[in-house]
């Protein structure tokens, strides 16, 4: 079930992201919202695990699905990449202020991880947000963590695991 504190942060992810310089397509949002939640805490409900393209939340995913039908996000298209998501404002200012301005105490954690990630293309977005994965969820230790992302990500080169990890490391 999606709360109305996970659709204020979500959608105050989404805001900052476009401010940024982002599409906001998806994937922006899904490993914005991961880094958030690992490296700021950003008390984002949705559970993470490691997918085909980093990590991903298939709760997040609903939930995205569930501020579209409420017409909080609306599905704007983009030939030849998949559909940005806008906020609707009005909405989402509504809810800010029904939370009692919660927004205000996240919005510098969200607004220093969209500067980190917003114009990161979806393959930077994948090596950036696996290698928070194998340091902060795995916990390995930063000299094993360029082999195991090549591990489970064949197609990341050995050399671009090590620049992930290394600016991964950069953002604490």
């Amino acid at each position: 079930m999606t709360t109305s504190r996970e659709m204020l942060l979500v959608g105050g992810v989404a805001k900052r992201l476009k401010q940024k310089g982002s599409w906001v397509g998806e994937t922006h949002i899904q490993k914005t919202c991961f880094v958030a939640k690992i490296r700021r805490n950003l008390p984002i409900e949705s559970e993470f695990v490691l997918y085909k393209h980093g990590p991903y939340s298939f709760d997040l995913n609903k939930s995205l699905a569930h501020m579209q039908g409420r017409m909080l996000l609306l599905r704007r298209p983009n030939p030849g990449y998949g559909p940005t998501l806008e906020l609707n404002e009005a909405l989402w200012n509504a809810l800010d202020r029904s939370l009692k301005g919660l927004f205000s105490r996240y919005e510098s954690d969200i607004s220093d991880v969209c500067d980190f990630l917003g114009k990161k293309n979806v393959a930077e977005l994948e090596k950036i947000a696996t290698a928070i994965y194998v340091a902060d969820v795995l916990n390995l230790p930063k000299g094993d963590q360029a082999g195991k992302i090549t591990e489970i990500k064949p197609h990341i080169s050995i050399e671009a695991a090590r620049e992930a990890v290394h600016e991964a490391s950069s953002f604490s």
